[in-house]
């Protein structure tokens, strides 16, 4: 975690601690950390003194150790600004794109940003907020022309991205825009006049990976058969 490590940053520690996401014995071992690094006072040595706590065990201890920091309280949201500002959590290059090419998407990526209580989600995840974006917030609202953009971007970064980018949009965003807008009133299939070539050959391809498979325990006992059976 950015800013818990060899050099305390106490707004991030701050922020993540309002957010949920540091456990109690982690907080116990970066207080630790913290007096190594020369930062002082009595409640962050009760603190460091600690075994196993609680969360009740902690009681008041961290908001008196940021205070003693000179921080002043902050609440889930502020906590939220303050890592956007900081350019925490981390997350991938495409996603970063995505959040400059489309300042809609920064509201439900702060809810996103909350619900992992600060602390990075993964790219994969980070790409299926975006997909709940791109069907909710932008295709079923009627907004076409940014449907398109959206693609027309996706079908850029596809062409000049290396395979790692290839495959988080190939499989974090196709794959999944097809199983959650096969469920929506419009079905997935709605999404097919805004691809590009690359975006058919993805989309192409993963229909055959799923055709006749009703869920992804079905995909997963396919690809381990033998191409050879005896």
């Amino acid at each position: 975690m950015s800013g818990l490590g060899s050099n305390l940053d106490p707004e991030l520690l701050q922020a993540r601690w309002v957010l949920g996401g540091i456990e109690p014995e982690q907080f116990v071992a970066i207080a630790v950390s913290a007096l190594e690094q020369g930062f002082d006072g009595t409640a962050l040595k009760q603190l460091a003194g600690l075994s196993r706590p609680t969360s009740s065990d902690l009681g008041t201890l961290p908001e008196r150790v940021f205070a003693a920091m000179g921080l002043k309280p902050i609440n889930r949201d502020e906590a939220v600004a303050l890592l956007l500002a900081r350019g925490e959590p981390s997350t991938s290059p495409v996603i970063s794109t995505l959040l400059q090419a489309f300042p809609d998407f920064e509201d439900r990526w702060k809810k996103h940003i909350a619900r992992w209580n600060g602390n990075p989600a993964g790219s994969y995840n980070d790409m299926a907020e975006f997909v709940h974006f791109v069907i909710e917030d932008v295709h079923e609202q009627g907004k076409l022309d940014e449907t398109l953009r959206v693609f027309q971007l996706l079908e850029k970064v596809l062409v000049e991205g290396d395979q790692e980018t290839k495959d988080l949009i190939g499989l974090g965003f196709f794959e999944t825009l097809q199983n959650v807008a096969s469920h929506r009133p419009q079905g997935n299939r709605a999404y097919e006049q805004f691809f590009g070539p690359m975006s058919k050959e993805i989309w192409s391809e993963l229909q055959k990976m799923w055709a006749g498979k009703s869920n992804l325990m079905d995909v997963i006992r396919a690809e381990q058969k033998p191409n050879n059976p005896r």
